[in-house]
């Protein structure tokens, strides 16, 4: 079975889609009134739209999206990311997403407004944690089988959370960083993410449980 490629034109329309889009919703400070008068304003038939989109939030997802898979592309494509510890490929990505979102800073500050909210559910931010899954749950692989991460009972299943809670609060605090060049988020990414490697490894509190279970069961 052949895979239809998509044409020229339709790549041109959908991408035209997502900068009309973008253009509205950053002048006006919204998502357009409908479908019908957004497809009319750039002179294409509603059922055009819909070829590519079934909803506003839909070019949303896809925006996001398109961002994080830019991201991982660019720091997997690097010569040096094989050879990156754990720690180091959690830098590169948070380091490089932030140079890629400064291009769109408008959009995803106003995108992501009430995301950082406990339950948020919006689609654009169900669909940026589905993309994280599988690049941090990949790296807390690795974390186990180079020991940069102590495999704990139950505990290393909330790794992959942990790291998506950190992705939002260093999001979070980009947008409302006002230093030079955003110098205050470059040194908070390097101490969240310290702090948070440092805690998933094993440490003296694992030796101290360690040695208890031991004692525990030599009374048994």
């Amino acid at each position: 079975m052949k895979t239809k490629t998509a044409s020229k034109p339709e790549t041109d329309l959908k991408s035209k889609l997502q900068n009309e889009y973008l253009d509205y919703v950053l002048t006006e400070g919204r998502n357009p009134t409908s479908v019908y008068l957004f497809a009319k304003k750039l002179g294409i038939e509603e059922g055009e739209f819909y070829q590519f989109y079934n909803s506003f939030d839909a070019i949303a997802v896809d925006i996001w999206e398109g961002l994080l898979i830019q991201t991982i592309e660019r720091i997997e494509a690097s010569e040096e990311y094989a050879s990156f510890s754990v720690r180091e490929r959690i830098l590169a990505f948070y380091y490089t997403n932030i140079e890629i979102l400064k291009a769109n800073r408008s959009y995803v500050s106003y995108s992501s407004k009430g995301w950082f909210r406990l339950r948020s559910n919006l689609p654009a931010k169900k669909a940026v944690e589905k993309k994280l899954v599988p690049y941090f749950d990949k790296l807390v692989f690795q974390g186990f089988e180079t020991g940069e991460m102590a495999d704990r009972t139950k505990i290393s299943d909330y790794y992959q959370k942990a790291l998506i809670v950190q992705f939002w609060f260093i999001l979070d605090f980009w947008l409302k960083d006002e230093s030079k060049d955003f110098e205050d988020t470059d040194a908070v990414i390097e101490k969240a993410v310290n702090l948070g490697l440092d805690l998933m490894k094993e440490n003296s509190l694992d030796k101290a449980f360690d040695l208890a279970r031991f004692l525990i069961g030599r009374k048994r």
